[in-house]
């Protein structure tokens, strides 16, 4: 059950290289019905394409430069992206899950509940669970076990799939 980002940035530059290509060609052949001067001159690139040879420096240049486009788009294609949903215990009757942003919020609220702690953040991974916490205090002894210990719990408490693991950064404020 767990989403990944769709690969949209590669899938719209394709559709719209696509459609400038076809409504450049669509353009040019209506000019040419109606007499006008194409935008895209067919006869030249006619001519042009009769005059080039297989091995030549500019077919060989444009068929590498497609290849490696091509191959560009694949490893897009096939590159996991990041979890959106994260699944919950499923139950008897039911399988749920939740968002990683709600569940990175959720982390980063508990982290910054603990007393000592002036501001937090986190990172949340189906496996892995990274919590950063700014302390005003000198002395953090100890913080770094109550933040984790604290978001263990609310982790529980969300009731996960698989329990993921935590680990937690404590940063000291500096008084400049």
């Amino acid at each position: 059950m767990i989403r990944r980002h769709r690969r949209v940035l590669p899938a719209t530059i394709v559709a719209l290289v696509l459609l400038a290509t076809t409504v450049l060609l669509v353009a040019s052949c209506v000019q040419l019905l109606l007499g006008q001067p194409p935008l895209i001159p067919f006869a030249t690139l006619a001519d042009t394409g009769a005059t080039l040879q297989w091995g030549s420096g500019a077919v060989l240049a444009a068929g590498v430069g497609v290849a490696v486009v091509g191959l560009v788009l694949l490893a897009c294609a096939w590159t996991r992206g990041a979890a959106t949903v994260v699944p919950l215990a499923a139950t008897e009757h039911s399988t749920a899950g939740t968002t990683a942003h709600s569940l990175r919020h959720a982390v980063a609220d508990t982290a910054r509940a603990v007393d000592g702690v002036h501001a937090a953040s986190a990172t949340v991974t189906p496996r892995r669970v990274r919590a950063t916490v700014t302390t005003p205090l000198r002395d953090a002894t100890g913080l770094r076990e109550q933040v984790e210990t604290a978001v263990d719990e609310q982790l529980g408490a969300i009731a996960l799939d698989r329990t993921p693991r935590t680990r937690v950064r404590v940063t000291t404020a500096r008084s400049s």
